[in-house]
């Protein structure tokens, strides 16, 4: 079987999970943490970088700077992970589903401008495969409207625009280090802004509200509780695997890309049978999604096929429009998102990891041109 993925230590994790498991310091903020994060700003050239337990919990502290509270509508592509709608309707607001672009897979200012309204207090775009396609028109907009703009670039770290790594924003950007994304830490995330304001704030936020920080910087005689917050800090045993893996970063987003061209190149589109998400000039993904688009009506049987001769094809995702939970607390539009629909329903992803060997590639590749020429 080749899984869907696979993680596998690519540099020194091993070497700092020992130091970090013999440093005495096993909580979130020592010195792993501080290193990582040191390391994801030169990466990302953005002036912070805070790593928290997850992408859901960046999310989660991108709507407590929005001041998102009861009545206020945030819109979400409806094409995307659970944990931004969730992060909403935490904070008792209400998210706003937009559609999608048939071709970048992405949302934009075209779907999102009709929706707002004088209750819209945040956007959250989602990088669908790690292309930002269409956020800097999105990032226009907000500033203009002065809308807070929370970015979910959960599967983006070492995506490039213009020749420049994503991540710097004066809102938010929020990563993942997910047992399935490229580098990872098991579970964990980042939170990135280039606003000192903002980053204040998060450091509060990060350490359940109180400003701990300040107290540990000699700010303060004692620390206490100052605004919302919760417990969002990693322990430094995570950050320490994280810090191993993002070291490689270079090396493992080369080894995804040219996995995910050889997917386009070689597998094709079969006369128009299938599409593959469209890129934008100037956006450089970082291989993390290789998955294409067939007929709806197919994709069962498709992902099915791909299981019996041993492949580990998936999907992505289900609209959230269409979940039980949108539909029973009236989130779900009146106007079906009809693009949303047809490329959730269609979409199929290959297996992408750094140890793919250039035999369990090709294997892909065959079989996967083997099961299209039948549909």
């Amino acid at each position: 079987m080749i899984e869907f993925n696979r993680m596998s230590v690519v540099g020194n994790e091993e070497k700092y999970l020992l130091e970090a498991l013999y440093s005495g310091k096993w909580c979130g903020r020592g010195p792993k943490t501080i290193e990582l994060e040191k390391l994801a700003k030169q990466l990302c050239q953005v002036n912070h970088a805070f790593f928290v337990t997850s992408c859901s919990s960046a999310l989660e502290i991108g709507t407590l700077l929005a001041k998102i509270g009861p009545g206020d509508e945030v819109i979400m592509p409806s094409f995307g992970f659970v944990s931004a709608a969730n992060a909403i309707v935490t904070r008792e607001g209400r998210p706003v589903f937009s559609d999608i672009d048939a071709k970048t897979w992405n949302t934009s200012l075209e779907f999102v401008e009709p929706l707002v309204t004088k209750k819209t207090k945040a956007i959250i775009p989602v990088h669908y495969g790690g292309s930002t396609a269409g956020i800097e028109e999105l990032r226009s907009f907000c500033k203009e409207k002065r809308i807070f703009l929370i970015e979910d670039a959960a599967q983006s770290l070492g995506c490039r625009r213009d020749d420049k790594p994503i991540g710097s924003t004066p809102w938010v950007t929020c990563f993942s280090l997910h047992d399935t994304k490229n580098v990872s830490s098991g579970e964990g995330g980042f939170i990135m802004t280039d606003s000192d304001e903002l980053a204040l704030q998060i450091e509060i936020q990060i350490e359940k509200g109180t400003n701990r920080q300040k107290f540990f910087r000699g700010h303060v005689d004692k620390y206490t509780w100052v605004d919302r917050g919760s417990s969002y800090i990693a322990s430094d045993l995570l950050a320490a695997v994280g810090l191993g893996q993002l070291e490689q970063l270079e090396k493992v987003t080369k080894k995804r890309r040219l996995i995910c061209a050889k997917y386009r190149e070689e597998i094709g589109d079969f006369g128009g049978k299938i599409n593959w998400q469209f890129i934008p000039q100037g956006i450089e993904t970082n291989g993390h999604v290789g998955a294409f688009h067939v007929d709806p009506k197919l994709r069962t049987k498709v992902i099915y096929e791909f299981k019996k001769v041993g492949v580990g094809a998936v999907f992505h995702y289900v609209s959230l429009h269409d979940s039980p939970f949108a539909k029973e607390n009236g989130f779900a539009p009146a106007k079906d998102l009809i693009q949303t629909r047809n490329i959730s329903e269609g979409l199929v992803r290959l297996p992408v990891f750094f140890s793919m060997t250039e035999q369990e590639i090709d294997e892909v590749i065959s079989k996967a041109r083997s099961i299209l020429s039948t549909i």
